[in-house]
């Protein structure tokens, strides 16, 4: 009885001080004192550039281009009351399908069991869509949680993939995770901080020589306020598959990554990843809407 107070006093902690960074409306800032400086010299940028690309390649992301969509079966677990916050499917600890287009956001979700069991959702061109009676209808009232999730999952699968092709690169200094040493790389789309971006520092470990975790803003979110937040996602396990690494545990926490996994408030484990079993004109139902492809719709 004691324990299971003191868990939920912590998570009342943590609530509270949510609130309270959400109620400043301050955009959150991963750089440090030098990247805000924006100072670093020509040798730093090119390290961090190869940096990343080595680890890019070590990984096989380099390859990605051979393949045009993807699919894995997965279970995820949103624990405690911050993961029932953010919980972005209507289940819980259900099996479920993701399907992807790569470079893109094209993409589907599918239960697989439990009570929710063939609910299919997508997004094309970040319009939202459901299966209704057997067939894809995008008139159904757009559900912003799952709209999020897909976009989210299927940046983080690419993660590597994605940040390398961004304009602002620069190299963030050595740091510890769980007992190994890591060199940080920092990404965005701008040098200063500002909405309309995220900001990303990649955890490359100086043994594997892949992105073992990474620490993100969160600018756009369905939850009220959460630009004034900032996360970490590990990245576990990883397997080959057709000569690509993919890091089949990913686990969230809050804030910095921490050397616990069992720290999080979200964690998903693939059970399986497939690459081109179904064409991608699978994941674009609605011909009339452009392709858009790794961009934000127009506002």
């Amino acid at each position: 009885m004691y324990r299971q107070s003191k868990i939920e006093m912590r998570t009342l902690i943590k609530l509270s001080v949510l609130l309270l960074l959400s109620s400043s409306c301050k955009l959150a800032d991963i750089r440090n004192k030098e990247i805000k400086a924006n100072n670093q010299s020509s040798e730093q940028i090119t390290y961090a550039k190869e940096l990343l690309q080595t680890a890019l390649e070590k990984q096989g992301m380099d390859k990605m281009a051979n393949h045009s969509t993807y699919e894995m079966s997965l279970q995820d677990n949103w624990k405690g009351m911050l993961g029932a916050m953010g919980r972005t499917w209507p289940w819980k600890e259900d099996k479920f399908q993701l399907r992807f287009g790569v470079g893109n956001f094209d993409g589907q979700v599918e239960s697989l069991e439990g009570k929710h069991k063939g609910f299919i959702a997508g997004i094309q061109s970040f319009d939202y869509y459901e299966q209704v009676n057997g067939k894809m209808d995008k008139e159904v009232k757009d559900n912003a949680r799952i709209m999020f999730s897909l976009a989210a999952f299927h940046y983080f699968f690419e993660l590597g993939d994605r940040l390398v092709k961004a304009p602002y690169i620069r190299y963030m200094g050595e740091d510890m995770l769980d007992g190994k040493k890591m060199r940080k790389v920092y990404t965005s789309w701008g040098s200063e901080r500002s909405k309309a971006y995220d900001q990303y520092i990649l955890w490359i470990g100086e043994e594997s020589g892949l992105i073992e975790a990474s620490t993100y803003t969160i600018r756009e979110n369905f939850l009220p306020m959460s630009s004034a937040l900032h996360g970490s996602i590990r990245f576990t396990d990883y397997q080959e598959v057709d000569g690509i690494l993919i890091p089949f545990t990913q686990t969230v926490q809050m804030s910095n990554p921490k050397d616990k996994l069992s720290n999080h408030i979200h964690q998903v484990k693939v059970i399986d990843f497939d690459w081109d079993t179904f064409p991608l004109s699978d994941l674009r139902p609605f011909p009339e809407l452009e392709a858009i492809g790794d961009n934000k719709p127009k506002v």
